[in-house]
């Protein structure tokens, strides 16, 4: 799904395998979120955490000095990335990216999150202000391995988290929720047999 979803916008190339990971997928940080509608997957996310290492992030290929610069040193940083919508199913998936957006504020609650940070292409940006309150911090930058520019844009969770809840209550956590999403049985490669939904 992902290969597929980076390639209908041209931000990779063709490759014989269809399958589009990278090392993150194997940090220890890593959980990768599926989105069904009935027995489909149709899109899914990918959560990564650092605390006190943005080599942690996938960000830190694009635009580690910014980091440097806007975040300080010993944050915990929450970062959303490898968000895609099956080109196959793109028609569908309107409603589960407000549960993928979910996924990426629990994360934020769960490791007690500073900030949040994520690499947005131009016509998200919008999006990802009006429901995160994420504000752009740098130029477009394209990614190693990618070929569509992003911008890096980042939220502060102690200021923002409670704000977003009070707006969108539905969005709040269940008590057991935490564990089902974040614990051992959820870290699984993207592409592994065994991979479930998180939400």
């Amino acid at each position: 799904m992902r290969y597929r979803a980076y390639r209908s916008i041209q931000a990779i190339p063709e490759n014989a395998t269809a399958h589009f990971t990278d090392a993150f997928d194997k940090k220890p940080s890593s959980v990768t979120f599926l989105a069904y509608l009935g027995p489909t997957p149709i899109a899914s996310t990918r959560t990564l955490c650092a605390d006190g290492n943005f080599g942690d992030l996938t960000s830190s290929m694009a635009f580690h000095d910014v980091l440097e610069r806007v975040v300080p040193a010993n944050a915990v940083v929450v970062e959303a990335n490898r968000f895609v919508v099956d080109p196959l199913q793109a028609d569908l998936g309107g409603g589960v990216i407000w549960e993928l957006f979910r996924a990426h504020l629990l994360r934020c609650v769960f490791e007690k999150a500073d900030y949040f940070v994520a690499g947005v292409r131009a016509e998200h940006v919008t999006l990802y202000r009006r429901l995160m309150h994420l504000e752009v911090v740098s130029e477009p930058r394209v990614f190693p391995g990618l070929q569509t520019p992003m911008f890096l844009m980042v939220g502060d969770c102690r200021r923002d988290l409670e704000r977003i809840f009070q707006e969108r209550p539905h969005l709040r956590a269940a008590p057991d929720e935490f564990e089902h999403l974040f614990g051992e049985v959820s870290r699984v490669h993207p592409d592994h047999q065994h991979t479930r939904p998180g939400l």
